[in-house]
């Protein structure tokens, strides 16, 4: 899919590679074909993904999702975000958690898995309720 409308230079996406220095697509048509290619190709995606985290393999991952209820392990969400649920695994062990949606998933890196960091953000946000 493209829109085929004449546009600017900064509509574009910079590729090195390309003969003009930007991909072909506009960032908008370029969005959609990402999202559609998601979609249409979810299960190779997921499994590929899977492969690269730790403690974590496709059939793990669809066993969490039933576990789960297709929900998020922190927030409950049934929307994963982005694209696909976030295998959570421990980084010091290397055993899968959970899954999560992109925010949780985001979240618990930022705080770096230290139940402190994320203790002392409760008791801060509590204070200011």
């Amino acid at each position: 899919m493209t829109c085929n409308e004449i546009k600017t230079i900064e509509e574009y996406y910079p590729r090195k590679g390309y003969n003009n220095g930007t991909e072909h697509k506009c960032i908008e048509c370029y969005k959609e074909y990402k999202r559609q290619y998601r979609l249409d190709n979810k299960e190779i995606i997921r499994a590929q993904n899977k492969k690269r985290n730790p403690g974590w393999d496709i059939d793990r991952y669809n066993q969490y999702v039933e576990l789960q209820g297709n929900r998020c392990a922190i927030c409950g969400t049934n929307n994963p975000g982005l694209s696909d649920w976030c295998a959570d695994h421990c980084h010091t062990e290397n055993k899968a958690r959970g899954l999560l949606c992109v925010q949780c998933n985001a979240g618990l890196g930022y705080f770096k898995d230290n139940p402190e960091y994320l203790q002392s953000a409760i008791e801060y946000l509590k204070k200011w309720q």
